[in-house]
């Protein structure tokens, strides 16, 4: 009589019970892997927004020009106002960009504040406002918790708004702390420029003196971009 040669059900059984547990570690191990991928990513979106932020601050406080402009009152601001009115920071800037020649100043008012929500950035298109003038509102950050800003005089000491009793001590640099759900507390320290007067005319009465406190020009126009420059961990100071 021949044998038959095969595997009994119970074998089998042993088998296909061996198979569905690797089966199941395997998509387990898959899907980790891929939320860690995906949580990676999304890390790295948010660092490189960190950094695109903190370069925008960089520039645009690098480009300051000492010029006041007038709010849609007609009340005089100061060329650098912190936490006074409105904005934490507010102050006028070089360098605009103008491609087409249109006929506006190559000055701009930026202020940044914080809506409870995200830091933003806030630009003017001319600089002393008329009562009907409009903002342009720009969403840097989400996520952030707190923004404070504080001014750095010659001596180290932190002060919070510039005062009459300083007479002509003017600070030298500006901290900014953001506090977000993600980072926690970030400062980065900003130099102010050199004081240098602005001359509404030159010389020869010409009105140059625009043109020769903003040789270098960025471009302000750009839509915001996270990921349009490379990662730099030296941009970022972080407060320990």
């Amino acid at each position: 009589m021949t044998r038959a040669f095969g595997f009994t059900l119970l074998e089998v059984l042993i088998a296909m019970t061996i198979f569905s547990i690797l089966g199941l570690a395997s998509n387990q191990m898959l899907r980790s892997v891929s939320s860690i991928e995906r949580q990676m990513g999304e890390r790295t979106d948010e660092y490189r927004t960190l950094v695109r932020v903190f370069k925008m601050i960089d520039r645009d406080l690098s480009a300051l020009v000492y010029r006041g402009v007038r709010d849609e009152f007609g009340d005089p601001i100061a060329a650098v106002s912190v936490n006074q009115g409105l904005y934490p920071l507010e102050f006028t800037r070089g360098g605009w960009r103008n491609p087409l020649k249109l006929p506006r100043s190559r000055l701009q008012r930026v202020a940044y504040q914080y809506n409870g929500e995200a830091l933003q950035r806030v630009v003017w298109l001319i600089l002393d406002r008329a009562q009907d003038t409009t903002p342009r509102v720009q969403t840097l950050m989400t996520g952030v918790t707190d923004f404070k800003v504080s001014l750095i005089k010659a001596d180290g000491s932190r002060q919070e708004v510039i005062t009459a009793a300083d007479g002509d001590e003017l600070p030298v640099g500006v901290e900014l702390t953001i506090t977000s759900e993600l980072w926690g507390d970030l400062t980065r320290r900003v130099n102010l420029p050199e004081y240098v007067p602005f001359l509404t005319q030159g010389r020869a009465g010409t009105l140059d003196s625009e043109d020769n406190l903003n040789d270098t020009e960025t471009d302000q126009d750009a839509e915001f971009d996270p990921a349009a420059q490379p990662l730099s961990p030296l941009v970022l100071d972080v407060a320990l």
